[in-house]
């Protein structure tokens, strides 16, 4: 912008000079701006980000993972449950057993299938 500017007024002083000198000068040719170019868009392929409020694993993949983690077969736990729950904000899976006396509660993450949290006590 600011060369077509000087350019403008340089031409114009010169005008104005060759009109002084009695000499003749055509017409100041008028600028025309240009545009600036636009970006053509490009196809970016982006991973989203987790959503832990969706399910990705099961709730019968929550229960294998919890049972594995403990080591034992689905076969020898007793009074087996699985529901949905929320763990500090994120969608889980609530397992909960018992086998040879004692109680096992795991949190499943939802999302990703990781262990967040893992209580075993002594059943009374």
């Amino acid at each position: 912008m600011k060369k077509t500017i000087v350019f403008t007024l340089m031409l114009g002083m010169t005008v104005m000079f060759l009109a002084g000198c009695g000499g003749t000068a055509s017409p100041a040719p008028t600028a025309t701006p240009t545009a600036a170019p636009t970006a053509t868009p490009t196809a970016t392929t982006q991973t989203p980000a987790p959503n832990n409020n969706a399910a990705a694993i099961s709730p019968e993949q929550a229960k294998a993972i919890a049972l594995q983690q403990a080591g034992i077969a689905e076969a020898d736990a007793w009074a087996l449950k699985v529901e949905q729950g929320t763990e500090n904000g994120r969608h889980v899976y609530e397992v909960n057993f018992k086998y040879g006396g004692k109680e096992y509660d795991y949190d499943i993450d939802a999302a990703t299938g990781e262990i967040v949290k893992q209580d075993i006590d002594i059943d009374d």
